[in-house]
């Protein structure tokens, strides 16, 4: 049985959505494929984003080691492990140092790792049981009245409150301070004596500052006779908490919020700002609790942590500057990091910090395993950013990558799908497209032309005016229009019918049509009206154009009617004006045609002045 062409049609166009569907089916899988590739793609690469930001960690273990290996068997530790037996690394910096590594492997609970006993010998041989008979020089007088003990760098080297600080808190972290060859009464009222009635202390280690106060050797000193009383249990006498306390509130700079070296002293070392904390700290008791309230008490703290952030604080490094030097560069400093994030930490501050960029900033300090900044002093402050930060101590585990993107299926099935369809549906638009041709061309004609007298339509007609307006401004060609219409069309119309009238129109409309030339273009205005657009034709072609068709139609016999004749109103654009003024002057031509007797061409040669051509 054969199928008529309609359902030959309708299958094809089935067989067609069919071949659609499953090259949609197929191409959306495709995309989704790939989507979901995209998507662990995407994951994956954040998840690396976060893991190197994020994968910030320690090794405490490597820097125990790193320590461990510094330790000359005399019990101090040196820089440099190459030179650990020459003399030359014993200098005035190794108690320092020795005090550094100390404090470090105390906070990595790591002091049974190394010889305690070699250290304590050490710092012992420093110590001078009577200061009376070794210092000299303009200060050795003031031990004379009195047994003062403390500690000194070297043999050789002056007993200072710097060294002595530096003994004792060597020895509380390997619990040595009841060592019998020590008397601690001694030693503070070698620390007392360095105290002015200001309230602040002085050094003999710093020399350049003489007996003269400063924030500097006020924090030692009290950092000092903090160890021995927290030792002891014995609390600061309240005259001296205040006498100290007063002092340090005097080294604020009101104008920073920082603090000077000094009352009346600028603030530009963030060292000042630790140190006014520190000797608060040690002032409070030596407890957490207690530390934390004789701070607050005593200390603006949102001020000087502002200070610090603003005037120290470098984002793009993510670590403070020590220095405040406006105007040239500041450089990051690990020990100043240190001294801030300890600050902080211990008023519980912690949000004032940008803690992953200081993390991150202190471990890319790393210069070999458990090695931060090439020495003991900035290894120190590393760990202690590292253990009051709460930092890992391991990676992170390492994003897996997913696997290469691999299609389900060929990536030429949709498109061979999408073809099927097109070809079957091409194979079904054919038989229709002929009709589907005829029936758009009927109804654009329709669109544009008058149903009566098959002329263009007045809709139609004002398009193609604005167009030939715009051609003729920007040319400067001309252009013009005729107006007409048929004398005494009423007349007809009631003496033969409107049908008869209607033929007449049509007519009219066929013999003006043949007699126009290819560009003019007729439509009917609107009754028994006509215009004529003639593009490129100035006025007096317009006129002779005019007078042409007048006499046309004077010539014509039209049926059932006879002879009639037409008015007719000719103008000529004007560069600029309005298409509603043109078509004015036109008709202002076609009214005074008719005044004038009709069956005659008129044109408006200036504004109000309509001209006769033909009679």
């Amino acid at each position: 049985m054969s199928l008529s062409p309609p359902r030959i049609n309708a299958f094809l166009t089935l067989l067609a959505v069919v071949f659609a569907a499953v090259g949609c089916f197929l191409q959306w899988e495709l995309i989704e494929s790939q989507s979901r590739a995209d998507r662990r793609a995407a994951k994956f690469r954040q998840a690396m984003e976060n893991y190197e930001r994020e994968n910030i960690y320690y090794d405490p273990q490597a820097t125990i080691t790193w320590l461990r290996n510094r330790q000359n068997p005399a019990g101090y530790f040196v820089p440099n492990p190459d030179l650990i037996f020459e003399p030359s690394q014993r200098n005035a910096n190794t108690l320092r140092a020795t005090r550094y590594a100390i404090a470090t492997l105390r906070e990595l609970d790591a002091l049974d790792q190394i010889n305690r006993r070699a250290v304590v010998e050490f710092v012992l041989a420093n110590y001078v049981p009577n200061v009376a008979e070794t210092q000299s020089g303009p200060y050795a007088d003031i031990y004379r009245n009195g047994r003062y003990a403390g500690f000194r760098t070297l043999e050789g080297k002056p007993v200072g409150v710097r060294p002595t600080m530096d003994a004792l808190i060597i020895l509380d972290a390997l619990n040595a301070l009841d060592d019998p060859r020590i008397r601690l009464e001694d030693i503070r009222r070698f620390i007392l004596v360095h105290q002015n009635p200001d309230g602040g202390f002085w050094d003999e280690h710093y020399p350049e500052s003489g007996q003269s106060s400063c924030l500097k050797c006020t924090s030692f000193a009290l950092r000092a006779l903090g160890v021995m009383h927290r030792h002891t249990h014995a609390p600061f006498p309240p005259v001296f908490k205040e006498q100290v306390a007063g002092f340090v509130a005097r080294c604020r700079d009101p104008e920073s919020g920082g603090y000077g070296s000094a009352p009346g002293k600028a603030a530009e070392d963030l060292y000042n700002v630790f140190r006014a904390f520190i000797t608060l700290w040690w002032l409070g008791g030596g407890s957490d609790a207690a530390g934390q309230a004789f701070v607050r008490a005593h200390m603006d703290v949102g001020g000087a942590l502002d200070y610090a952030n603003r005037e120290h604080y470098l984002p793009a490094a993510g670590a403070f500057a020590r220095y405040r030097n406006h105007g040239d560069p500041r450089h990051p400093s690990l020990k100043a990091t240190h001294l801030m994030v300890w600050l902080a930490t211990a008023l519980g501050r912690v949000d004032s910090l940008d803690v992953q960029a200081i993390a991150r900033f202190t471990a890319s300090k790393e210069s070999r395993p458990g090695e931060y900044g090439g020495d003991i002093y900035s290894t120190y402050s590393a760990t202690g950013i590292f253990k009051k930060l709460g930092v890992r101590t391991s990676p992170l585990p390492k994003p897996v990558r997913p696997p290469p993107y691999r299609p389900p299926f060929p990536a030429y099935l949709p498109p061979l799908f999408f073809v099927l369809a097109l070809v079957t549906l091409t194979l079904s638009y054919l038989s229709k497209r002929q009709e589907l041709e005829t029936i758009n061309q009927l109804l654009a004609h329709q669109a544009a032309v008058d149903g009566l007298t098959g002329a263009l339509n007045r809709l139609r007609f004002e398009e193609l005016l604005s167009a030939e307006m715009r051609r003729a401004q920007r040319y400067g060609s001309p252009l013009s229009v005729i107006l007409f219409d048929a004398d005494r069309f009423k007349h007809i119309n009631d003496r033969h019918g409107h049908l008869a009238g209607d033929r007449v129109l049509r007519a009219l409309a066929e013999q003006v049509t043949k007699a126009l030339r290819a560009p003019d273009q007729l439509a009917r205005w609107g009754g028994e009206e006509f215009i004529v657009l003639a593009p490129g034709t100035d006025l007096q072609g317009a006129l002779r154009l005019a007078e042409k068709l007048r006499q046309l139609v004077e010539r014509t016999t039209f049926e059932e009617v006879g002879h009639i004749t037409c008015s007719f109103g000719v103008a000529q654009y004007r560069p600029g004006e309005p298409s509603e003024r043109f078509l004015e002057r036109a008709d202002q031509a076609l009214y005074q045609a008719k005044h004038a007797g009709r069956n005659r061409v008129c044109a408006e040669r200036r504004y109000g002045d309509v001209a006769r051509v033909s009679a």
